[in-house]
């Protein structure tokens, strides 16, 4: 399972690869890349951030760990000149390409309600397919666009 997202009015001083460290030390067990194109392409809109959860277990961990990294990173960052609040573009993504996805600060605003959202997601869209997992974890390892969290 997947589970990506993307900062949209967060400041430049908050990076992917800050916001995937403190998620790392809150849930380990995941697999956490950071979005780095190859020289010469420019990506206006895409997903930042990725991480790759082996179990549902993983996940319920990871989804803590967002909600803090939200409370903690993202929206202690206030509105930006334009009145918009900082959020995070949250997408769970099954290795067929089923998702959902919402965003955090806005469609999700309270913490239970992101929990439930995220469970839910998971129950629905995991699979019990342990080596399809470790291909993507592979097949994202060796991307030119992707670079693992060191």
């Amino acid at each position: 399972m997947l589970i990506q997202g993307a900062f949209m009015h967060v400041k430049e001083s908050l990076t992917a690869g800050q916001f995937l460290h403190y998620l790392a030390g809150a849930a380990p067990a995941g697999y956490y890349f950071v979005a780095h194109p190859p020289p010469g392409i420019i990506m206006t809109a895409a997903i930042d951030w990725r991480v790759i959860v082996p179990d549902t277990d993983a996940a319920d961990a990871l989804a803590t760990a967002l909600w803090s990294g939200y409370e903690a990173l993202v929206k202690p960052q206030g509105k930006d000149g334009k009145g918009n609040s900082p959020l995070i573009f949250i997408q769970i993504k099954n290795l067929k390409g089923e998702c959902d996805q919402f965003t955090v600060g806005k469609d999700v605003d309270k913490k239970d309600g992101f929990m439930s959202r995220v469970k839910e997601s998971v129950a629905v869209l995991s699979t019990k397919d342990k080596e399809t997992v470790l291909q993507e974890i592979e097949r994202t390892n060796t991307s030119d666009y992707w670079a693992q969290l060191g």
